[in-house]
């Protein structure tokens, strides 16, 4: 009985370090507690101990009390910090009724790419985050591959729902009536309190041609706010900014999921950062995202 105890405790341990260290760990980690880096670091730790000491327990006889004393308290303490942990998730709930936010981008990794830190905090605030995709980005990639890693991004952000149109990928302005139809339709569907989206000074084609059947589709909404996307051109200027000091590494992690991008240059978490430090520069603060301001109603941000 006692060696399968041992046997199992081995196995919890090995497999509780794994884990921890694997890649969806460490992402699930980075998505779901502010302080991820710490508690990897006591989890792995903790289960170490617990390793050497069932270790310890197995192979000297004469000391197996005092090993089991030591696998059995770092069990319990494993156990209660475990506990603790679910009680720093980042989701708290909102008292009042949350903001909508609708996010609109030409391609499947564009809105991770330009926004991916705030819709992070926006739904961790308890806001309610849309996200709208007008093309499968099959001339940039495989088409499918490209949907479903946009799904898992969006999924990994926490964004309500998410949807990929089948416009022409780099040639949406050919198709422009029809997205402002469709734009207009999860406008009336969603209700959004503020829209993102891409910017006028955006140099690819795509992304331009999206602003403006935002700009129509969005007509009557009091808020509308650009993103920078790596193809901004230089005159973008934001004048609205989100502090994502916390959220950086869980946008650098949702854009890694984008793989079948992976090859691009702006796609690498070295770029991601530099950029969030840059802008949280501008502003005084660690890491911030940068946003063009086209209209803004001071209600339909709330604390934003």
């Amino acid at each position: 009985m006692q060696m399968t105890i041992s046997v199992f405790a081995l196995l919890v341990s090995i497999t509780g370090i794994s884990t921890a260290l694997s890649r969806w760990g460490r992402r699930w980690l980075a998505r779901d507690f502010a302080n991820h880096r710490l508690i990897l670091c006591i989890w792995v730790a903790g289960n170490l101990v617990l390793l050497l000491s069932v270790i310890g327990y197995l192979s000297t006889p004469d000391s197996a009390e005092l090993w089991a004393g030591f696998a059995i308290i770092t069990a319990i303490w494993l156990f209660m910090f475990s506990m603790v942990s679910i009680f720093l998730q980042r989701r708290p709930q909102r008292k009042e009724r949350p903001k909508r936010f609708l996010a609109v981008g030409a391609h499947p990794d564009d809105v991770e790419l330009a926004c991916g830190a705030t819709i992070a905090k926006l739904v961790d605030s308890g806001h309610e985050v849309r996200i709208m995709v007008m093309s499968q980005g099959e001339n940039g990639g495989n088409a499918p591959r490209r949907i479903r890693e946009a799904q898992r991004g969006a999924a990994y952000l926490g964004a309500q729902s998410h949807s990929v149109q089948d416009f022409c990928d780099t040639r949406l302005s050919e198709s422009s009536n029809d997205m402002v139809a469709a734009i207009e339709q999860e406008i009336t569907l969603f209700e959004p309190d503020v829209v993102l989206t891409h910017s006028a000074t955006d140099i690819h084609q795509d992304h331009e041609a999206v602003h403006r059947a935002v700009m129509r589709a969005g007509r009557k909404l009091p808020s509308i706010l650009c993103f920078e996307s790596p193809s901004v051109g230089h005159d973008f200027s934001p004048k609205f900014f989100v502090d994502v000091e916390k959220y950086t590494d869980i946008k650098v992690e949702a854009i890694k999921l984008h793989s079948d991008q992976r090859t691009k240059p702006y796609m690498t978490g070295t770029r991601t950062k530099a950029i969030a430090n840059f802008r949280g520069s501008q502003v005084k603060q660690k890491s911030a995202e940068g946003f063009e301001v086209m209209r803004l109603v001071s209600k339909t941000v709330g604390d934003f």
